[in-house]
């Protein structure tokens, strides 16, 4: 999946025959993205880098957890939440620290965060599992877009 081109994934996820990657991988995948912009907004950013490795890596154990017969196939959908829940944290710390051009994107990784955290705990109950602090994560990204919008709004 690491080196797959997106086409070629986007193909895999269509086909319902083939056994495919499920709801949290996708949210990881996602969240890799949200964790690459958040680096961008920051001009490189060593925390925002781990989180985008740590999101592909989860969305590589998920894929595996759906396609074999792993024991807990719950867990690599909640780590997906967990790391949704960093992501956000660091789009927060990032509201005051980036250039304010910046922000929009800050915005939309901690909207990205918010989706595949709500979209990992949905996978997390099909799968008969758990998932706390997916609506937690929903909030607190929902607090760094209206900080966004109302500097937006300001001229900030």
């Amino acid at each position: 999946m690491r080196d797959q081109i997106v086409s070629d994934f986007l193909n895999t996820l269509a086909r319902p025959a083939i056994p495919a990657p499920a709801g949290a991988t996708v949210a990881a995948l996602a969240l890799a993205q949200a964790a690459a912009l958040l680096s961008r907004s920051a001009g490189g950013d060593a925390e925002a880098d781990h989180l985008t490795r740590q999101a592909l890596r989860l969305a590589e154990i998920d894929a595996h957890a759906v396609t074999h017969d792993v024991p807990d196939r719950a867990q690599p959908a909640a780590d997906v939440v967990a790391a949704a829940a960093d992501v956000v944290r660091l789009a927060e710390r990032l509201l005051s620290t980036v250039d304010p051009s910046a922000l929009p994107d800050v915005c939309a990784a901690a909207e990205i965060a918010r989706s595949s955290a709500l979209t990992a705990r949905v996978a997390v109950e099909a799968r008969n599992g758990f998932a706390a602090g997916a609506d937690a994560v929903a909030e607190r990204a929902g607090r760094v877009t209206e900080a966004v919008r109302s500097g937006v709004h300001s001229g900030v």
